[in-house]
This record gives C-alpha cells, structure tokens and sequence, in this order.
C-alpha cells in the first residue's frame, strides 16, 4: 500500500454531447462517454507506476425525431481501451505478472488474516497460464504435455449433443410405463413415442418423447439409439461443475440419456455406432441394406492402427493379434476413464474440458484394459451376473418414507431395511451422485415392487464389483504415462 498515497481511487466519469431533438446544431452527432479511472496501489508497493484506465465510449448518430439532419440512418459504436499498469507498479511499457494465493481456513481466521496482513505480506505465487485456457490459478505444468498427448474424447467421436432437455420433467418423464402412458395420453399422443431414458446413474425412467412436449429432444443423437442396437458414452466436460472430490462423470447407456444425468447437468452423449437414416428426427427409419459404422474420426483410427499395428474392424471383438474392434476401443477407454490413477494424476485437467484419452503401444495391455472395460459396460448396463452379501430381509409396507443410514442398514421407514450396506458403498459417487441414497431418495413416498427391490440390491452389487474392477484396471497399468 505504498505509493500513490496509499489509497486506490476509482473515477467514474459521465459526459453527453447529445444534437437537439429538431436534428439542427450540434454537429449532427451525439456522443456519450463514460471514463473509468482507477489509480490503485500496485501488488508490490513500488508505486502505480502511473495512472490506469477503463476507457468506455458510446457514440450515437441517431436520425432526429424530425427526421431532419443527422443522415437519416442511426448508428451505435462502443469502444472500450484499457490502459493498466503492470503488477509490479513499473507502467505499462510492458507484460503484466500474474499473483494468487490461498487462504483456506474458518471464516474468521479469514478475517483475522486478512485484518493482520497485506499485498505486501501475503505469499503471492507468479503464475504463468497456458494455452488455451489461461487459469489464474497454480497448474501442473510438466503433466500438462503429457496429458495433451491423449486425444480428446470429442476429436475422437465427433458426432454428439448434450443429453435432452425437456423444460418439464414431471410433464413427460416417468418412473414406470403406466404413468407415461398416462402423460401421453394427457397430450392426446400415442403410447409409440414412449421410449426408455436413461434418467441417471443406473435409473431408467420412461419419457413422453415428441417435439411437442420435449423442449430440446436432440434429435440428431438420440435418433442412432434408436434406429437399432447400440451403446452409448455418456461423459461430462467440466469435472469442477459436479463439486465432487474426484472427477467421476463418465457412465454408459444403451438408451437415451438425460441432460442432468449428472449433477448439475452437462451430459454430452457419444454413440459408439451411426445409423444411416432416411430421414432425421422422431420418425427417422435406417435406410435398407445399409450398415452402420463406428463413430470414430478418421484421424484417431488412423493414430490407433499405426500404434498398434492393428486393423480396425467394424463389428464383434478383435483378436488383439491383427484386428480390434469398435467395440474394443470403447471397452478400452471405459477402462482407462476408471482408472484412479488415471483420475487422480490429471486431476487439474479434468476439471476444465472434456477427457483426454491416452494410447498404447501395447496390444497386450490393449486387451487386458479391453476386457475389464468390458466388465464394466456390462455391469452399468445391469446385464452382469453379480450379487452380493446385500439383502431386504424385514416384510412390511415397502413405503420409502425417510431415509437413515446406520450400522451398515439403509432404512426407508421405521422397520425396513437393506443390511450389509458398508460405508464404501453407501458413500460411492457416480457423476456427483451418491448412487445408493439418490435412486432411493427418487421414489420417497412410492411403494416399492419386488422388481424394485431386486434392482437396487443390483445397484448394491453393481457398486461393489465397479470399485473392484477399478482397482484391477490399476493394477493392470504399469504406470502413467501410457506406451
């Protein structure tokens, strides 16, 4: 604070030149400027090493009300200039430096810090940001090479769109066919544009799906699930915006997804295959004798056979010795996009833009990732054979009314419960999730069928085989980064 009298100062200046209503005098043009000064102390107290400016101006030439003078047509042009000093309070004759800090704590150790401290006396790192995203904050410059030797999950599958958006949920989404039909039949729409969504994490729900109702049915995408059989990447971009404490916003679908599949929304979906369609949208039919292909960008193709030494084929699995399929590489990069080491290691990175996936030289470490990559498309999809200690052992109403946590039981009223729930899996996160008490807390105040139940004793084991099949996948990398 020294320097510059120690007091930062902001000026905020408004001036109006404005022609007369009648069009005469005035030079024809009106002008408004708006100047903002600030003659702040610099970071390091040497001085403000000049005077910065915020510089607004707001021309107008408008037509007077008359229609006389002024040329007849109005014009608008804001300009704004900025001349700052640089953060070292040695003038602008050059680049500025970058400072952060930290300050973690209760709020009023915050107060009482920033009470006994300033510019001067606080730890300041110099940042030095990166293309293309410039943070002003601490980054891992040496990983970050590394990290963007991957390719990135939209230059690999390039045909995608965010998950649907219908502007009404309870209008159109349901969590068993019955109530959908009855939504449709609200709308006087057939019981044919009911289709499966996945709505989240292991929860499927039925949607009234018709451009009437849905307000953004992304029909583009969704139509190549469902035009014939196919799988589906449903991926996050920004990892920061789940608030999670490790980025988990990957999962997989056979159907269509929902845009808040995740918390606070933001699922894109990548199908694994195109469909050629006679024409696009709800009514979209695949086109006879026709096949469907990989949904993979020619360059990443070309990449992954050149490190490999193997040919890409189309449908089935490969056989790791002179082919690999599109399946294949799916299976692979679900495997590596759950790897711990994988999430922990460019932690940084994930949080800003969508995952970069990294590529292997080795066909045998290929097929050891494809394969347990496999085990867990299967087992997302809830077409795996897995059960655990879990179980429902109390009869009653079934009635989900609060939902408690204790002794390792999940109790949705006073006597039922599910037992053997262990902390790990009752605190695991999908997507911002806590699976176990989100698909619960869905259907509070609904009676569970036996269906119901059966399924969420699956979602138990799901969770449990998902944590062991991440820590094989770790123990199957030999280490990062991948050759």
């Amino acid at each position: 604070g020294r320097g510059a009298g120690g007091e930062g100062k902001v000026h905020l200046e408004l001036k109006s030149s404005l022609p007369s209503p009648s069009g005469r005098g005035a030079g024809g043009e009106g002008k408004v400027h708006l100047e903002l000064k600030s003659s702040l102390p610099s970071p390091s107290g040497r001085g403000a090493g000049g005077e910065g400016k915020v510089h607004l101006e707001l021309k107008s030439s408008l037509p007077s009300p008359s229609g006389r003078g002024a040329g007849g047509e109005g014009k608008v042009q804001v300009e704004l200039k900025s001349s700052l000093p640089s953060p070292s309070g040695r003038g602008a004759g050059g680049e500025g430096n970058v400072h952060h800090a930290h300050l973690y704590g209760t709020r009023p150790f915050k107060y009482q810090y920033l009470m006994e401290n300033d510019l001067q006396t606080t730890s300041w790192t110099t940042l030095q940001p990166q293309s293309p995203s410039y943070l002003f904050v601490p980054q891992s410059v040496n990983l970050l090479a590394e990290y963007e030797q991957g390719w990135k999950v939209t230059e690999m599958m390039p045909v995608n769109s965010v998950g649907i958006v219908t502007g009404q949920d309870k209008e159109t989404i349901a969590v068993d066919f019955k109530a959908a039909e009855m939504l449709a039949q609200k709308y006087k729409l057939p019981n044919t544009v009911i289709k499966t969504i996945l709505y989240r994490p292991f929860d499927k729900h039925y949607i009234v799906y018709d451009g009437q109702v849905v307000t953004r049915p992304r029909f583009e995408v969704m139509q190549h699930l469902l035009l014939g059989d196919n799988l589906g990447l449903a991926m996050g971009r920004a990892g920061q915006v789940i608030g999670g404490k490790e980025w988990d916003i990957v999962f997989c679908s056979k159907v269509m997804t929902d845009l808040n599949l995740y918390r606070r929304g933001g699922n894109n979906l990548f199908p694994l295959y195109l469909y050629p369609a006679d024409k696009t949208g709800l009514f979209a039919s695949p086109k006879p004798n026709t096949a469907r292909k990989p949904n993979f960008s020619e360059d990443f193709l070309n990449d992954l056979e050149t490190r490999l030494h193997l040919q890409l084929i189309p449908e089935g699995h490969g056989d790791f010795k002179k082919t690999i399929s599109a399946l294949d590489v799916f299976n692979y990069l679900y495997a590596i996009f759950h790897s711990p080491t994988y999430r922990q290691r460019y932690a940084e990175f994930l949080k800003m833009d969508f995952p970069r996936l990294p590529l292997t030289r080795d066909p045998k470490l290929f097929k050891q990732l494809a394969q347990l990559g496999g085990q867990l498309v299967k087992i997302h999809l809830m077409e795996a054979e897995i059960e655990n200690d879990c179980s429902f052992p109390m009869k009653g109403s079934n009635l989900v009314e609060k939902l408690v946590y204790k002794e390792e039981k999940v109790y949705i009223n006073q006597t039922q419960y599910f037992d053997h729930v262990t902390p790990e899996l009752w605190e695991f996160h999908i997507g911002g999730y806590q699976v176990c008490e989100k698909w619960l807390k869905d259907r509070k105040g609904r009676v569970l069928s036996f269906e119901e139940c059966s399924r969420y004793l699956y979602i138990l084991a799901a969770v449990e085989k998902t944590r062991e099949v991440m820590e094989k996948i770790d123990e199957t990398i030999p280490n990062f980064p991948l050759i």
